[in-house]
């Protein structure tokens, strides 16, 4: 009897979750990806500062890769602890976590399985093979920049004061029982198709309100200027989180736009790098 193959082998619970974006939003052959990367962390000028977190954007790498490499350059390549990735879920997806490995062209990046395992959050390992820009745009830039480091990835849904307060009280809690460095990268844009300079000044005046690590603050200008931003409760919560593990501000980095890789300022994206430390 002659028996059909499957074309495709059975996904289990831990196949490592496999790229849905190359070619997209990044290149999907190892070396063009790995000369792209080389060029955006050789144009950056900064220095080492291994801050608590980072905010990194998780648009196109044309458009902000440039802006991602200048948070990812503050922390020494020599990181061999656990990077928590904090994404915005985009399809509205609970909060919660997992525990898989991330493929990536230029190789997979492990899994921190314990401290996955030890954050209380509901685990759904299938919601993250779903295509999600907001973290599998991160992978490739660990997996260049830190091949000692692990993950730990989360999805964000609830974007609110008790969504952020729900995040980092998990991340907090699973510090505590696995006694891991880590480094929490929150994956957010800014404002969407406005005019640059109302994106610049509304993307910049929420992100001072939070220069003191005061997530109220923060939540209280969002509510007063109605910015069209991406992850501003994954920014948040890392800076909850980071102001736990001992860090006193976020310093905005650098901020650039859509316009200055496309040159149309009339309807942009955001983006901005910013360091908790």
């Amino acid at each position: 009897m002659i028996h059909k193959i499957s074309a495709e082998p059975p996904v289990s619970e831990k196949t490592a979750r496999l790229p849905t974006l190359a070619g997209i939003f990044y290149p999907s052959e190892a070396e063009g990806l790995k000369q792209t990367l080389a060029a955006f962390f050789d144009a950056t000028v900064t220095s080492v500062s291994n801050p608590k977190g980072i905010l990194v954007p998780h648009a196109g790498y044309i458009y902000s890769g440039p802006c991602a490499a200048v948070s990812y350059s503050r922390i020494s390549p020599d990181f061999d602890g656990t990077f928590v990735v904090i994404g915005t879920s985009h399809k509205g997806h609970p909060n919660s976590v997992s525990n898989l490995d991330w493929e990536t062209p230029i190789g997979t990046v492990p899994s921190d399985t314990e401290f996955a395992d030890a954050v209380p959050l509901p685990k759904n390992n299938d919601i993250f093979r779903e295509q999600e820009n907001s973290l599998e745009t991160q992978m490739p830039f660990i997996a260049y920049r830190f091949p000692k480091a692990k993950v730990c990835a989360i999805l964000m849904g609830d974007q609110s004061l008790k969504g952020a307060a729900e995040i980092s009280d998990a991340v907090i809690s699973a510090v505590s029982k696995t006694n891991r460095r880590i480094i929490v990268a929150a994956s957010g844009d800014g404002s969407h198709y406005v005019p640059a300079k109302k994106a610049e000044n509304d993307d910049l005046t929420c992100l001072a309100a939070l220069k003191n690590l005061d997530i109220n603050a923060f939540y209280d200008a969002l509510y007063a200027i109605q910015p069209s931003m991406c992850g501003y409760g994954c920014l948040a919560a890392t800076a909850e989180i980071g102001k736990t593990l001992g860090a006193k501000e976020a310093r905005v980095l650098t901020y650039t736009t859509s316009g200055d890789a496309s040159g149309d300022y009339r309807a942009v994206v955001g983006y901005a790098s910013l360091e908790v430390i």
